[in-house]
């Protein structure tokens, strides 16, 4: 079924939401370090630990997850714009160069100077239109660099004004 709201109108809508920036790690059974950028991540559980977020059917990045079984979530400090631009083009693992990381639990990268992360393996996905959700056991977290996150709202990167 499709929806008679103007796809437009309701990216404006949901850029009233102001969300922290993350990017979601992942590597192919090549070695290769995938990575894209993602604001619709969501805390999901506790008991047991999950999270959550949504990505475009035709990602690349989302076919190795899949196959891989494992990816990280990375919230963004503020000084890290640059790698959510980087991540959020269209691409393979040439959009990994320059990215700074390390191996987490799983295999999957945990990028340099995030404010926090997730190492967590695939538990589920489901239908979401012209996404896919998906459902992350956290294997590992940790926090990381004490500094103020990246945010975006209204289609622009913002920050927190102490």
């Amino acid at each position: 079924m499709n929806s008679p709201l103007d796809p437009k109108a309701l990216r404006q809508v949901f850029g009233q939401f102001c969300t922290g920036v993350t990017v979601v790690c992942a590597t192919d059974t090549q070695g290769r370090r995938y990575g894209i950028t993602v604001n619709s991540f969501s805390s999901l559980s506790l008991d047991p630990p999950l999270a959550l977020f949504a990505l475009i059917r035709e990602s690349e990045t989302l076919k190795v997850i899949e196959a891989a079984g494992a990816f990280s979530i990375n919230i963004l400090a503020e000084n890290q714009q640059d790698i959510s631009n980087r991540l959020a083009k269209k691409g393979g693992p040439e959009k990994m160069d320059g990215v700074l990381t390390h191996p987490g639990v799983t295999g999957a990268p945990i990028v340099e100077g995030s404010i926090g992360h997730m190492d967590c393996t695939l538990r589920n996905s489901y239908d979401g239109g012209d996404h896919v959700i998906l459902v992350g056991q956290i294997e590992q977290a940790a926090v990381g660099e004490p500094l103020p996150p990246l945010l975006y709202f209204r289609s622009a990167y913002k920050t927190v004004a102490d």
